[in-house]
């Protein structure tokens, strides 16, 4: 037996008690883009590269600073300073040093660099939360490449996969929505370089409140996700369903992103009904 895979079949003995060696061929050789490295992503990079995960694609345009040290896996008294690709690379290699980094991006997202972040891709987990975002999504869609978001709330969250072999995954308030944002008429993925990040400062909500135990167990559940869709096990919450939780009142429940009885659609609409008196 070689090294690479006595190491490997060591990191997954316990992994191998509960998945079959089919199923963790089929999660290994699935190249992983994961776009945003802060609270959330840096516990999806953690998790999935102890699950021997051969090829990744990393991007994120921030350094590590004091106000990451709350929550994110990566942000220590060594790293502050330092680019997040080059730490999550790092790791990885310390938890698999056999895994390839085929890819780093340490700049925001734009039209000159998102074809080559998802162009044969195996699976997309989109951590990043700037309004340019939609990017991931459109690109997703192009390639057929299934991606899964997820966010923290102060004491929730929400998960959900998009499958664009099934759906276009968009819904009518959805439409409407976007229709709102991009009032001045060009959507995101006709913008310059300039025109996003304009577009980004523009719209970009305000610094939200983070709790780090809240944090790590979206990025946990977005692995968990992941898994089940590559390996077919379980029932994965697929557009337009979505897993939403809150510690604090004790609730977890599936909620359609297409129901007129939805309270986050109600609240959305809420949003769109201002947006357009403005």
């Amino acid at each position: 037996m070689d090294r690479e895979k006595e190491y490997i079949n060591g990191m997954l003995t316990r992994t191998a008690l509960c998945f079959s060696q089919l199923e963790i061929d089929k999660i290994r050789n699935t190249t992983l883009s994961i776009a945003g490295l802060g609270g959330v992503g840096a516990i999806t990079v953690e998790l999935f590269a102890r699950w021997g995960i051969k090829k990744f694609r990393l991007m994120d345009m921030d350094c590590y600073d004091e106000s990451n040290m709350n929550r994110q896996l990566f942000a220590t008294s060594r790293t502050l300073g330092r680019n997040k690709v080059d730490v999550a690379e790092e790791r990885i290699k310390e938890i698999n040093p056999y895994a390839e980094i085929e890819l780093k991006i340490a700049d925001r997202v734009d039209n000159d660099n998102i074809d080559r972040f998802i162009k044969g891709a195996g699976f997309i987990i989109q951590n990043a939360d700037h309004p340019s975002c939609k990017l991931f999504y459109l690109a997703a869609k192009k390639y057929k490449v299934p991606l899964v978001n997820g966010y923290a709330t102060i004491s929730g969250g929400r998960v959900q996969v998009f499958n664009y072999d099934q759906s276009d995954c968009t819904s009518f308030l959805e439409n409407i929505w976007h229709k709102i944002k991009y009032k001045d008429g060009k959507t995101v993925d006709q913008m310059t370089r300039e025109e996003i990040e304009k577009f980004d400062r523009d719209n970009v909500h305000s610094t939200a409140p983070s709790v780090n135990f809240v944090v790590n167990i979206v990025g946990a559940m977005i692995v968990g996700e992941t898994i089940k869709v590559i390996a077919r096990r379980g029932k994965p919450v697929v557009y337009p369903r979505y897993r939403c939780f809150d510690l604090f009142d004790n609730t977890m429940g599936i909620r359609n992103s297409n129901s007129i009885f939805n309270p986050d659609n109600m609240s959305r609409l809420i949003s769109v009904i201002k947006n357009r008196i403005k």
